[in-house]
């Protein structure tokens, strides 16, 4: 604008309507530059009031979403609660009959329900199925946040596809870490390991339920309980009520009455620290080489005063059951029923002690592998070791090659392996493709915290190879689930290795040849 008006003042010089002393072109300009600053303004300030309207009814649709999912009323007339406690990972299922008061927009009714502090910081997998109408079908659950400002109480939904009002049958099944604590923390050789669980003996529910109970079982004999609402002890499991008229739970609601069972466990509690999974795919090798390294932790009752090897020798002899129940004395790990070359070391070497069954003949059977450390792991101690071994992609259905899309390649790679009764706090996957695949897509069976892709340099690589690495916290036994990548390699990268080994061969001739044909005779010297 400027520029222009510099250029209507020399205008008006040559048209001989700039005066003696210049100031009508200028005049001008200055008025024509403002006329557009204002012009400019009032255009900002349309496009910001725009722009303020337009997120003002983003926020007002949310909101409305979220008040019409809230607002979803649902009159429960059973509700079960199933917790089946363990060392490290429990188990939790809810049964839950109701009807909803109306359908939402699109045929869909929103349900909540709620979890604990506890159940929620511990969680590792929800699963939620419906049955209705003698139909099954599987549901998808979103988490919604803490509920108003309380931080002891968690918010779950799920979208419940209706076409008229009916009675529907819900059941949630969840994964929890950690929900029993040793008790003592600390314990001698030989002495029996118990166990406490503190938690909701009374159901938490947003909604009015006729009639409501709280079950939670042991595997193992149940000492002492005790909870303020009506409680019975039904051999190794204690039954929280029955409820019935129970009233909603709302952000004002008075805190739901705590249980308390304290309870022996007769298996150690099993936890990896870390969990690491290295795969690499070769299709020059029709071969899937897997590399676990596992940092493993006993995280049951810490040993009271040092270890004694004699002591452990008698015990062994004189009652090796309560001897057993809070040390890892071995690891049973299920490894794929076409694993070969299978190999188990730790930071001195092979473990020797380790025991490792033959192939099984029936296609799908897995092939057990149970890790015996050097020594006995009590709790609080730490134990580290590698398990690998090699598959074939063809024989084992690990790769499957697609006619109507031509070097186009889906492979399923398992996210790890891990016992019932060992949680994960921190796994991680990584998968190194042939060097040269493109258009990779990868397709994850359940939500992850990370996803990140990088290259990995192998042996007689020139790029490297494209990796992929899947990070997720918090994980146990139903994270055993296949990763599906999906990736095109064309017919030119297989020919790329042959050529470069081809090409790196020549250069080594030709410079061999060039070397022995120089002059390299040593003068001799002048007399």
């Amino acid at each position: 604008d400027v520029e222009r008006s510099r250029g209507l003042g020399d205008v008006y010089k040559r048209q001989g309507l700039f005066s003696a002393d210049e100031r009508i072109g200028r005049t001008k300009s200055l008025a024509i530059l403002s006329t557009r600053q204002c012009r400019m303004q009032k255009t900002g300030i349309r496009l910001s009031v725009f722009t303020l309207l337009v997120y003002m009814a983003v926020c007002l649709l949310g909101h409305m979403s979220a008040c019409a999912a809230a607002e979803t009323e649902w009159t429960q007339e059973s509700y079960s609660k199933k917790l089946d406690l363990g060392g490290a990972v429990s188990v939790v299922e809810l049964d839950i009959k109701a009807t909803p008061a109306e359908i939402g927009p699109g045929g869909r009714a929103t349900y909540l329900f709620y979890l604990s502090r506890q159940e929620h910081d511990g969680l590792s997998m929800l699963t939620a199925s419906l049955e209705q109408n003698s139909t099954h079908s599987q549901l998808e659950v979103m988490p919604l946040g803490p509920l108003g400002d309380q931080q002891d109480t968690y918010q779950y939904a799920m979208n419940i596809p209706m076409k008229e009002k009916s009675d529907v049958s819900l059941s949630i099944k969840g994964v929890f870490l950690h929900q029993a604590s040793p008790l003592p923390k600390e314990l001698k050789q030989g002495d029996l390991q118990l166990l406490t669980w503190d938690g909701d003996a009374q159901p938490r529910t947003p909604y009015v339920t006729a009639s409501a109970t709280v079950f939670i079982n042991s595997p193992d004999p149940i000492l002492t309980f005790k909870a303020p609402v009506t409680s019975t002890q039904l051999g190794n499991a204690v039954q929280f009520g029955p409820f019935t008229d129970l009233q909603p739970y709302t952000a004002d609601s008075e805190p739901v009455p705590q249980g308390h069972v304290h309870f022996a466990y007769s298996k150690p509690l099993v936890s990896y620290k870390k969990y690491q999974r290295h795969v690499e795919i070769s299709h020059w090798g029709d071969n899937m080489a897997t590399h676990d390294y596992i940092w493993l932790q006993n995280v049951g009752p810490r040993l009271k005063g040092c270890f004694s090897r004699s002591q452990n020798m008698i015990n062994m002899h004189m009652n090796p059951l309560l001897e057993k129940t809070s040390q890892i004395q071995s690891i049973p790990l299920s490894l794929p029923g076409s694993a070969e070359g299978v190999y188990y070391v730790d930071a001195t070497g092979n473990v020797s002690t380790s025991n490792l069954k033959a192939s099984p003949k029936a296609a799908g059977t897995p092939r057990r592998l149970d890790i015996r450390p050097r020594y006995p792991v009590l709790g609080g101690w730490n134990y580290t070791f590698t398990v690998g071994w090699n598959e074939r992609m063809s024989k084992s259905g690990i790769a499957r090659f697609n006619p109507a899309k031509p070097w186009r390649t889906r492979i399923a790679v398992p996210f790890l392996i891990s016992p019932k009764t060992a949680s994960i706090e921190n796994a991680t996957l990584t998968i190194s493709l042939p060097e040269g695949a493109q258009d990779i897509k990868v397709s994850l069976p359940f939500k992850v915290d990370n996803v990140h892709t990088s290259r990995y340099p192998s042996y007689l690589d020139t790029v490297g190879r494209p990796t992929i690495s899947i990070t997720r916290a918090k994980c146990s036994f139903m994270n055993a689930m296949p990763v599906f990548v999906e990736y095109t390699l064309p017919i030119t990268t297989y020919l790329r290795k042959p050529f470069c080994v081809t090409l790196a061969v020549l250069l080594v001739f030709a410079a061999s040849a060039f070397v022995s044909r120089q002059i390299n005779a040593i003068p001799q010297s002048a007399k």
